[in-house]
Protein backbone atom coordinates (compact mmCIF):
# COMPACT_ATOMS: atom_id res chain seq x y z
CA UNK A 1 0.00 0.00 0.00
CA UNK A 2 1.51 3.36 -1.09
CA UNK A 3 0.54 6.30 1.54
CA UNK A 4 1.10 9.88 0.39
CA UNK A 5 1.87 12.67 2.21
CA UNK A 6 1.93 16.42 1.74
CA UNK A 7 5.08 18.51 2.40
CA UNK A 8 5.06 20.97 5.20
CA UNK A 9 6.41 23.55 2.80
CA UNK A 10 3.36 22.93 0.59
CA UNK A 11 0.66 23.11 2.99
CA UNK A 12 2.13 26.33 4.19
CA UNK A 13 1.74 27.59 0.81
CA UNK A 14 -1.83 26.58 0.05
CA UNK A 15 -2.65 28.25 3.56
CA UNK A 16 -0.72 31.75 2.69
CA UNK A 17 -2.42 31.56 -0.69
CA UNK A 18 -6.24 31.44 0.83
CA UNK A 19 -5.30 34.11 3.18
CA UNK A 20 -4.19 36.45 0.00
CA UNK A 21 -7.17 34.86 -1.59
CA UNK A 22 -9.62 35.67 1.45
CA UNK A 23 -7.95 39.41 1.68
CA UNK A 24 -8.31 40.58 -2.10
CA UNK A 25 -12.11 39.12 -1.84
CA UNK A 26 -12.63 41.30 1.43
CA UNK A 27 -11.57 44.21 -0.92
CA UNK A 28 -13.44 43.30 -4.06
CA UNK A 29 -16.32 42.89 -2.12
CA UNK A 30 -15.84 46.48 0.20
CA UNK A 31 -15.22 48.33 -3.00
CA UNK A 32 -17.88 47.43 -4.88
CA UNK A 33 -20.33 48.07 -2.14
CA UNK A 34 -18.61 51.41 -1.98
CA UNK A 35 -18.69 52.53 -5.47
CA UNK A 36 -21.65 50.94 -6.72
CA UNK A 37 -24.19 50.99 -3.52
CA UNK A 38 -27.40 53.63 -4.15
CA UNK A 39 -26.76 56.76 -2.64
CA UNK A 40 -28.41 57.14 0.45
CA UNK A 41 -30.97 59.83 1.20
CA UNK A 42 -29.47 61.41 3.45
CA UNK A 43 -26.03 61.71 1.41
CA UNK A 44 -27.61 63.71 -0.91
CA UNK A 45 -28.89 66.29 1.18
CA UNK A 46 -25.27 66.67 2.88
CA UNK A 47 -26.67 64.96 6.23
CA UNK A 48 -23.35 62.60 6.26
CA UNK A 49 -21.51 65.61 6.98
CA UNK A 50 -21.45 67.86 10.04
CA UNK A 51 -19.96 71.68 9.42
CA UNK A 52 -19.38 74.04 12.63
CA UNK A 53 -18.52 77.27 12.56
CA UNK A 54 -19.64 80.82 13.31
CA UNK A 55 -21.89 82.12 10.82
CA UNK A 56 -19.76 85.25 9.53
CA UNK A 57 -19.59 86.65 6.37
CA UNK A 58 -15.75 86.20 5.81
CA UNK A 59 -16.37 82.14 7.17
CA UNK A 60 -19.71 81.64 4.50
CA UNK A 61 -17.22 82.64 1.79
CA UNK A 62 -14.50 80.00 2.64
CA UNK A 63 -17.00 77.71 2.81
CA UNK A 64 -18.42 78.16 -0.35
CA UNK A 65 -15.82 77.81 -2.47
CA UNK A 66 -14.43 74.36 -0.53
CA UNK A 67 -16.42 72.59 -2.42
CA UNK A 68 -14.96 69.20 -1.58
CA UNK A 69 -16.22 69.80 1.76
CA UNK A 70 -19.94 70.09 1.07
CA UNK A 71 -19.98 67.06 -1.12
CA UNK A 72 -20.61 63.44 -0.27
CA UNK A 73 -17.31 61.74 1.34
CA UNK A 74 -16.06 58.48 -0.11
CA UNK A 75 -14.29 55.93 1.44
CA UNK A 76 -14.45 52.16 2.34
CA UNK A 77 -17.73 51.28 5.11
CA UNK A 78 -15.71 49.12 7.09
CA UNK A 79 -13.86 51.86 9.26
CA UNK A 80 -11.00 49.06 10.06
CA UNK A 81 -10.67 48.15 6.67
CA UNK A 82 -10.46 51.78 5.85
CA UNK A 83 -7.54 52.48 8.66
CA UNK A 84 -5.77 49.50 8.10
CA UNK A 85 -5.63 50.19 4.10
CA UNK A 86 -4.57 53.78 5.08
CA UNK A 87 -1.37 52.25 6.63
CA UNK A 88 -0.89 49.04 4.09
CA UNK A 89 -1.88 50.04 0.61
CA UNK A 90 0.44 50.25 -2.25
CA UNK A 91 2.53 53.45 -2.75
CA UNK A 92 0.57 55.89 -5.12
CA UNK A 93 3.87 57.02 -6.90
CA UNK A 94 4.08 53.84 -8.71
CA UNK A 95 0.44 54.94 -10.17
CA UNK A 96 -0.09 57.34 -13.10
CA UNK A 97 0.03 60.46 -10.69
CA UNK A 98 3.52 59.38 -10.09
CA UNK A 99 4.45 60.24 -13.13
CA UNK A 100 3.58 63.85 -12.51
CA UNK A 101 5.96 64.51 -9.56
CA UNK A 102 9.25 64.19 -8.96
CA UNK A 103 10.89 64.08 -4.80
CA UNK A 104 13.93 64.97 -3.14
CA UNK A 105 15.33 64.73 0.00
CA UNK A 106 17.02 67.30 1.66
CA UNK A 107 19.02 66.99 5.40
CA UNK A 108 18.98 70.61 6.45
CA UNK A 109 21.97 71.85 9.12
CA UNK A 110 20.73 73.01 12.47
CA UNK A 111 23.03 75.35 13.91
CA UNK A 112 22.02 73.62 17.60
CA UNK A 113 23.38 70.50 15.65
CA UNK A 114 22.77 67.82 13.59
CA UNK A 115 19.88 67.85 10.63
CA UNK A 116 16.44 67.61 10.18
CA UNK A 117 14.97 65.57 7.45
CA UNK A 118 12.90 66.99 5.15
CA UNK A 119 11.15 65.71 1.82
CA UNK A 120 10.61 68.02 -1.62
CA UNK A 121 7.53 67.12 -4.08
CA UNK A 122 7.27 69.16 -6.77
CA UNK A 123 5.42 69.27 -10.16
CA UNK A 124 7.67 67.68 -13.00
CA UNK A 125 7.95 70.89 -14.76
CA UNK A 126 8.41 73.20 -11.86
CA UNK A 127 11.37 75.79 -11.81
CA UNK A 128 12.89 77.75 -9.41
CA UNK A 129 12.03 81.05 -10.83
CA UNK A 130 8.67 81.02 -9.41
CA UNK A 131 9.65 79.61 -6.08
CA UNK A 132 9.11 82.33 -4.06
CA UNK A 133 4.95 82.69 -5.13
CA UNK A 134 3.79 79.01 -5.80
CA UNK A 135 1.81 77.99 -2.78
CA UNK A 136 3.70 75.39 -0.48
CA UNK A 137 2.32 73.24 1.76
CA UNK A 138 3.98 71.61 5.09
CA UNK A 139 2.81 67.42 5.71
CA UNK A 140 3.16 66.15 9.50
CA UNK A 141 2.93 62.55 9.58
CA UNK A 142 0.99 60.05 12.68
CA UNK A 143 3.07 58.61 15.17
CA UNK A 144 4.28 55.56 13.60
CA UNK A 145 4.49 57.14 10.36
CA UNK A 146 7.48 58.56 7.85
CA UNK A 147 7.51 60.29 4.59
CA UNK A 148 6.79 56.87 3.42
CA UNK A 149 3.23 56.39 4.67
CA UNK A 150 0.83 55.94 1.66
CA UNK A 151 -1.62 58.42 2.94
CA UNK A 152 1.70 60.92 3.20
CA UNK A 153 2.68 59.92 -0.56
CA UNK A 154 -1.10 60.36 -1.07
CA UNK A 155 -1.19 64.00 0.40
CA UNK A 156 1.64 65.02 -1.34
CA UNK A 157 0.76 63.48 -5.26
CA UNK A 158 -2.68 65.61 -4.81
CA UNK A 159 -1.00 68.74 -3.21
CA UNK A 160 1.18 69.00 -6.51
CA UNK A 161 -0.90 67.09 -9.29
CA UNK A 162 -4.24 68.17 -8.94
CA UNK A 163 -3.24 71.67 -7.71
CA UNK A 164 0.34 72.34 -8.94
CA UNK A 165 1.86 73.48 -5.41
CA UNK A 166 4.88 72.17 -3.65
CA UNK A 167 4.62 69.46 -0.69
CA UNK A 168 6.86 69.41 1.77
CA UNK A 169 7.09 66.57 4.17
CA UNK A 170 8.64 66.71 7.69
CA UNK A 171 10.19 63.60 8.62
CA UNK A 172 9.75 64.24 12.54
CA UNK A 173 10.28 60.63 13.89
CA UNK A 174 13.82 61.12 13.27
CA UNK A 175 15.71 61.36 16.99
CA UNK A 176 18.61 63.90 17.07
CA UNK A 177 20.38 64.83 20.31
CA UNK A 178 21.77 67.72 19.89
CA UNK A 179 25.26 68.06 20.18
CA UNK A 180 26.58 71.16 22.73
CA UNK A 181 23.53 70.38 25.11
CA UNK A 182 23.26 66.76 25.61
CA UNK A 183 20.10 66.27 27.58
CA UNK A 184 17.81 68.00 24.44
CA UNK A 185 16.48 65.63 22.36
CA UNK A 186 15.10 67.86 19.04
CA UNK A 187 12.32 65.74 16.82
CA UNK A 188 10.84 61.92 18.22
CA UNK A 189 6.80 61.22 19.08
CA UNK A 190 6.33 64.03 20.81
CA UNK A 191 3.35 66.34 21.00
CA UNK A 192 4.75 69.30 22.79
CA UNK A 193 8.05 69.64 20.58
CA UNK A 194 6.92 72.32 18.36
CA UNK A 195 11.11 73.60 17.85
CA UNK A 196 11.38 70.95 14.42
CA UNK A 197 8.24 72.56 12.88
CA UNK A 198 9.11 76.13 13.92
CA UNK A 199 12.67 75.57 12.26
CA UNK A 200 11.45 74.20 8.79
CA UNK A 201 8.49 77.21 8.57
CA UNK A 202 10.97 79.58 9.36
CA UNK A 203 13.76 78.17 6.82
CA UNK A 204 10.84 78.41 4.19
CA UNK A 205 10.09 81.91 4.94
CA UNK A 206 13.38 82.98 4.45
CA UNK A 207 12.54 82.59 0.70
CA UNK A 208 9.15 82.22 0.23
CA UNK A 209 6.61 85.17 0.50
CA UNK A 210 3.54 83.17 -0.86
CA UNK A 211 0.82 81.02 0.36
CA UNK A 212 2.30 78.54 3.65
CA UNK A 213 -0.46 76.41 4.56
CA UNK A 214 0.18 72.92 6.94
CA UNK A 215 -1.71 69.56 7.10
CA UNK A 216 -1.32 66.92 9.94
CA UNK A 217 -2.66 63.40 10.62
CA UNK A 218 -3.50 61.80 13.51
CA UNK A 219 -0.80 62.54 15.93
CA UNK A 220 0.77 65.34 13.26
CA UNK A 221 -2.59 67.65 13.89
CA UNK A 222 -2.16 67.21 17.32
CA UNK A 223 1.76 68.43 17.38
CA UNK A 224 0.25 71.19 14.42
CA UNK A 225 -2.39 72.40 16.78
CA UNK A 226 -0.29 72.71 19.66
CA UNK A 227 1.82 74.88 17.72
CA UNK A 228 -0.39 77.19 16.53
CA UNK A 229 -1.62 77.83 20.07
CA UNK A 230 1.71 78.31 21.45
CA UNK A 231 2.89 81.02 18.95
CA UNK A 232 -0.58 82.34 18.27
CA UNK A 233 -0.30 85.25 15.34
CA UNK A 234 3.35 84.68 15.14
CA UNK A 235 3.15 81.21 13.51
CA UNK A 236 3.90 82.19 10.08
CA UNK A 237 1.46 79.86 8.73
CA UNK A 238 -1.91 81.05 6.21
CA UNK A 239 -4.10 78.37 7.46
CA UNK A 240 -3.81 74.76 9.01
CA UNK A 241 -5.85 71.36 8.72
CA UNK A 242 -5.88 68.52 11.56
CA UNK A 243 -6.96 65.53 9.88
CA UNK A 244 -7.95 62.12 12.46
CA UNK A 245 -6.42 63.83 15.00
CA UNK A 246 -6.27 63.41 19.24
CA UNK A 247 -6.81 66.63 20.73
CA UNK A 248 -7.95 66.08 24.31
CA UNK A 249 -5.25 63.55 25.94
CA UNK A 250 -7.25 63.46 29.63
CA UNK A 251 -9.44 60.60 30.76
CA UNK A 252 -12.12 61.56 27.95
CA UNK A 253 -10.17 59.42 25.73
CA UNK A 254 -10.60 55.86 26.93
CA UNK A 255 -8.52 54.71 23.65
CA UNK A 256 -5.14 56.19 25.61
CA UNK A 257 -6.24 55.76 29.09
CA UNK A 258 -8.56 52.69 29.35
CA UNK A 259 -8.07 50.54 26.29
CA UNK A 260 -10.10 47.78 27.47
CA UNK A 261 -12.07 46.55 24.07
CA UNK A 262 -9.90 44.23 21.91
CA UNK A 263 -9.73 46.87 18.80
CA UNK A 264 -8.47 49.04 20.90
CA UNK A 265 -5.78 47.06 22.62
CA UNK A 266 -5.09 45.58 18.36
CA UNK A 267 -4.27 49.07 17.51
CA UNK A 268 -1.93 49.87 20.64
CA UNK A 269 -0.48 46.36 20.13
CA UNK A 270 -0.09 47.66 16.43
CA UNK A 271 1.27 50.85 17.05
CA UNK A 272 3.64 49.57 19.99
CA UNK A 273 5.45 47.35 17.62
CA UNK A 274 6.04 49.51 15.28
CA UNK A 275 7.23 52.12 18.08
CA UNK A 276 9.57 49.55 19.22
CA UNK A 277 11.23 49.23 15.90
CA UNK A 278 11.75 52.75 15.72
CA UNK A 279 13.76 52.48 18.92
CA UNK A 280 15.76 49.30 17.14
CA UNK A 281 16.45 52.20 14.23
CA UNK A 282 17.47 54.82 16.37
CA UNK A 283 19.03 52.71 19.40
CA UNK A 284 22.54 54.63 19.10
CA UNK A 285 21.00 58.04 18.98
CA UNK A 286 19.22 57.69 21.80
CA UNK A 287 21.96 56.28 23.74
CA UNK A 288 23.82 58.88 23.78
CA UNK A 289 20.72 60.98 26.04
CA UNK A 290 22.16 60.49 29.82
CA UNK A 291 18.41 59.90 30.74
CA UNK A 292 16.98 57.81 27.92
CA UNK A 293 19.81 55.38 28.39
CA UNK A 294 19.15 54.10 31.44
CA UNK A 295 15.38 53.62 30.73
CA UNK A 296 14.10 50.12 30.89
CA UNK A 297 14.73 49.62 26.67
CA UNK A 298 18.41 49.65 27.21
CA UNK A 299 18.98 48.07 30.50
CA UNK A 300 20.53 45.14 29.84
CA UNK A 301 18.66 43.24 32.73
CA UNK A 302 15.87 40.98 33.03
CA UNK A 303 13.65 44.09 33.54
CA UNK A 304 14.79 45.50 30.23
CA UNK A 305 13.61 41.64 28.48
CA UNK A 306 10.21 42.22 30.09
CA UNK A 307 9.49 45.64 29.00
CA UNK A 308 10.53 44.09 25.14
CA UNK A 309 8.03 41.82 25.81
CA UNK A 310 5.43 43.13 28.09
CA UNK A 311 5.02 46.98 26.33
CA UNK A 312 1.84 46.51 24.16
CA UNK A 313 0.50 50.24 25.28
CA UNK A 314 1.83 53.47 23.64
CA UNK A 315 2.00 54.66 27.30
CA UNK A 316 4.51 52.36 27.88
CA UNK A 317 6.51 53.71 24.88
CA UNK A 318 5.69 57.39 26.39
CA UNK A 319 6.50 56.28 29.78
CA UNK A 320 10.22 54.73 29.15
CA UNK A 321 11.04 57.21 26.10
CA UNK A 322 9.18 60.50 26.19
CA UNK A 323 9.01 61.34 29.11
CA UNK A 324 12.42 61.27 30.13
CA UNK A 325 13.61 61.99 26.97
CA UNK A 326 11.45 65.85 26.81
CA UNK A 327 12.09 66.38 30.89
CA UNK A 328 8.64 66.04 31.82
CA UNK A 329 8.02 64.53 35.71
CA UNK A 330 4.91 61.67 35.10
CA UNK A 331 2.71 60.74 32.28
CA UNK A 332 -0.22 62.70 34.10
CA UNK A 333 2.00 66.29 33.24
CA UNK A 334 2.70 65.43 29.52
CA UNK A 335 -0.94 64.05 28.59
CA UNK A 336 -2.24 67.46 30.34
CA UNK A 337 0.01 69.59 28.38
CA UNK A 338 -0.64 68.21 24.98
CA UNK A 339 -4.25 68.32 25.31
CA UNK A 340 -5.26 71.13 23.18
CA UNK A 341 -9.05 72.25 23.53
CA UNK A 342 -8.52 75.69 25.75
CA UNK A 343 -6.02 76.29 22.53
CA UNK A 344 -8.81 75.80 20.22
CA UNK A 345 -11.23 78.22 21.94
CA UNK A 346 -8.51 81.49 22.41
CA UNK A 347 -5.21 81.15 20.95
CA UNK A 348 -5.40 80.12 16.98
CA UNK A 349 -4.98 83.21 14.87
CA UNK A 350 -5.49 81.66 11.24
CA UNK A 351 -8.12 79.63 9.85
CA UNK A 352 -7.91 75.60 11.21
CA UNK A 353 -9.92 73.12 9.66
CA UNK A 354 -10.60 70.08 11.84
CA UNK A 355 -11.71 67.27 9.71
CA UNK A 356 -12.85 64.12 12.08
CA UNK A 357 -14.79 60.76 11.21
CA UNK A 358 -17.21 59.59 14.06
CA UNK A 359 -16.44 55.99 13.35
CA UNK A 360 -12.67 56.42 14.30
CA UNK A 361 -11.67 53.30 15.84
CA UNK A 362 -8.60 55.47 17.48
CA UNK A 363 -10.38 58.81 18.12
CA UNK A 364 -13.23 58.60 20.55
CA UNK A 365 -16.44 60.53 19.32
CA UNK A 366 -16.38 61.65 22.96
CA UNK A 367 -13.09 64.23 22.52
CA UNK A 368 -13.96 65.02 18.93
CA UNK A 369 -14.43 69.03 19.15
CA UNK A 370 -18.16 70.17 19.24
CA UNK A 371 -19.79 73.18 17.66
CA UNK A 372 -19.55 75.08 21.44
CA UNK A 373 -15.66 75.03 20.44
CA UNK A 374 -16.18 76.55 16.84
CA UNK A 375 -18.22 79.01 18.54
CA UNK A 376 -16.26 80.43 20.50
CA UNK A 377 -13.41 81.58 17.98
CA UNK A 378 -13.82 82.32 14.31
CA UNK A 379 -11.05 80.56 13.01
CA UNK A 380 -12.36 77.22 14.21
CA UNK A 381 -13.63 75.68 11.00
CA UNK A 382 -15.08 71.52 12.13
CA UNK A 383 -15.86 69.08 9.59
CA UNK A 384 -17.12 65.62 10.97
CA UNK A 385 -18.73 62.76 8.52
CA UNK A 386 -20.93 59.96 10.46
CA UNK A 387 -20.43 56.51 8.63
CA UNK A 388 -17.16 57.11 6.26
CA UNK A 389 -13.35 57.44 7.38
CA UNK A 390 -12.15 55.41 9.58
CA UNK A 391 -8.32 57.09 11.04
CA UNK A 392 -7.15 58.58 7.67
CA UNK A 393 -9.07 56.11 5.70
CA UNK A 394 -10.95 58.87 3.12
CA UNK A 395 -9.63 56.88 0.21
CA UNK A 396 -10.71 54.87 -2.57
CA UNK A 397 -8.91 53.45 -5.48
CA UNK A 398 -8.94 56.15 -8.23
CA UNK A 399 -10.35 58.86 -6.63
CA UNK A 400 -8.00 59.58 -3.81
CA UNK A 401 -8.82 60.65 -0.95
CA UNK A 402 -11.52 63.05 -0.04
CA UNK A 403 -10.13 64.44 3.31
CA UNK A 404 -6.65 65.86 1.67
CA UNK A 405 -9.01 67.21 -1.20
CA UNK A 406 -11.74 69.15 1.06
CA UNK A 407 -8.36 70.39 2.93
CA UNK A 408 -6.72 71.55 -0.67
CA UNK A 409 -10.24 73.33 -1.38
CA UNK A 410 -10.09 75.28 1.99
CA UNK A 411 -6.53 76.22 1.62
CA UNK A 412 -7.38 77.27 -2.06
CA UNK A 413 -10.27 79.10 -0.50
CA UNK A 414 -8.57 81.20 1.83
CA UNK A 415 -5.92 82.24 -0.11
CA UNK A 416 -8.54 83.70 -2.28
CA UNK A 417 -10.84 85.33 0.14
CA UNK A 418 -8.06 86.10 3.04
CA UNK A 419 -5.53 87.58 0.86
CA UNK A 420 -3.10 87.27 3.76
CA UNK A 421 -0.50 90.09 3.77
CA UNK A 422 2.74 90.02 2.32
CA UNK A 423 5.62 90.30 4.78
CA UNK A 424 8.96 91.65 4.06
CA UNK A 425 11.59 89.71 5.02
CA UNK A 426 12.71 91.51 7.63
CA UNK A 427 9.26 91.21 9.42
CA UNK A 428 9.22 87.06 8.62
CA UNK A 429 12.63 86.89 10.70
CA UNK A 430 11.01 88.56 13.55
CA UNK A 431 7.69 86.80 13.05
CA UNK A 432 10.24 83.74 13.57
CA UNK A 433 11.68 84.64 16.53
CA UNK A 434 8.67 85.51 18.50
CA UNK A 435 7.18 82.11 17.81
CA UNK A 436 10.41 80.98 19.14
CA UNK A 437 10.27 83.17 22.08
CA UNK A 438 6.53 82.07 22.69
CA UNK A 439 7.66 78.55 22.46
CA UNK A 440 10.28 79.11 25.28
CA UNK A 441 7.77 80.77 27.53
CA UNK A 442 4.96 78.28 27.06
CA UNK A 443 7.08 75.16 27.59
CA UNK A 444 6.66 73.37 30.73
CA UNK A 445 9.84 71.66 30.89
CA UNK A 446 12.41 74.51 29.86
CA UNK A 447 14.36 71.70 28.44
CA UNK A 448 14.99 72.83 24.35
CA UNK A 449 16.20 76.07 23.71
CA UNK A 450 13.60 76.85 20.51
CA UNK A 451 16.10 80.30 19.59
CA UNK A 452 18.42 77.96 18.93
CA UNK A 453 16.43 76.14 16.53
CA UNK A 454 15.61 79.08 14.01
CA UNK A 455 17.23 79.22 10.68
CA UNK A 456 20.36 80.12 10.61
CA UNK A 457 20.00 83.67 9.20
CA UNK A 458 16.88 85.14 10.91
CA UNK A 459 18.80 87.14 13.43
CA UNK A 460 21.30 88.79 10.97
CA UNK A 461 20.25 92.42 9.64
CA UNK A 462 17.54 92.98 11.82
CA UNK A 463 16.74 97.21 12.34
CA UNK A 464 15.05 95.95 15.47
CA UNK A 465 16.96 94.33 19.17
CA UNK A 466 15.36 91.44 19.16
CA UNK A 467 15.44 91.27 22.81
CA UNK A 468 12.51 94.05 22.99
CA UNK A 469 9.85 92.11 20.65
CA UNK A 470 6.58 91.51 22.38
CA UNK A 471 5.23 88.17 23.10
CA UNK A 472 1.92 87.86 23.55
CA UNK A 473 1.40 84.48 26.32
CA UNK A 474 -1.31 82.19 27.23
CA UNK A 475 -2.97 81.35 30.07
CA UNK A 476 -1.74 84.35 32.22
CA UNK A 477 0.17 87.70 31.55
CA UNK A 478 3.53 87.45 31.04
CA UNK A 479 5.87 90.62 30.71
CA UNK A 480 8.30 90.40 28.23
CA UNK A 481 11.74 90.13 29.12
CA UNK A 482 15.09 90.79 27.79
CA UNK A 483 17.03 87.33 26.64
CA UNK A 484 19.67 87.51 28.53
CA UNK A 485 17.09 87.37 31.11
CA UNK A 486 15.86 84.07 30.28
CA UNK A 487 19.52 82.92 30.02
CA UNK A 488 19.27 83.17 25.85
CA UNK A 489 21.16 86.06 25.19
CA UNK A 490 23.47 84.92 22.66
CA UNK A 491 22.40 85.57 19.26
CA UNK A 492 23.41 82.59 16.29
Amino acid sequence: MHTSFNSPSSSSGKIIIGIIASVWTLVFIDVTSSILKPRREGARRGKDIEIHAQDTYRNRRILHSAFALLSEPWGFTNRHFATILAQLRPSPFWGRWGLHAKRRIENILIPEGGSLEVEFVEPIDFSNSSCSETPVVIILHGINGSNKEPYIEQAALQIVVQKGWRAVILNYGKIRVLNDKMECALGGHNFMDGGDLNFLISHIRKTHEGFLGVVGYSMGGAKLVQYLGRTREHCNVDAACAISSPLDFTPNNVTVHNPVSFSHRAYHFFIASSLKFWIMKHYRELKKHPKVCNSKPFRRTSSGLIWWFQSNLVTDFDDAITIPAKGYLNLNQYYNDATVVEHLRRDVKIPLLILTSECDPIVPVEIIPGEHVAMENENIFIVSTKQLGGHCGFWLPGRGCWATRGCLDFFDSANTYLTPKKKSRVLRRQSSLKAARNLQRTSSTQLTDYFKLIAHDSFSNLKEDPATFPVVGYGKSMAPKRLSDTGFGQRI
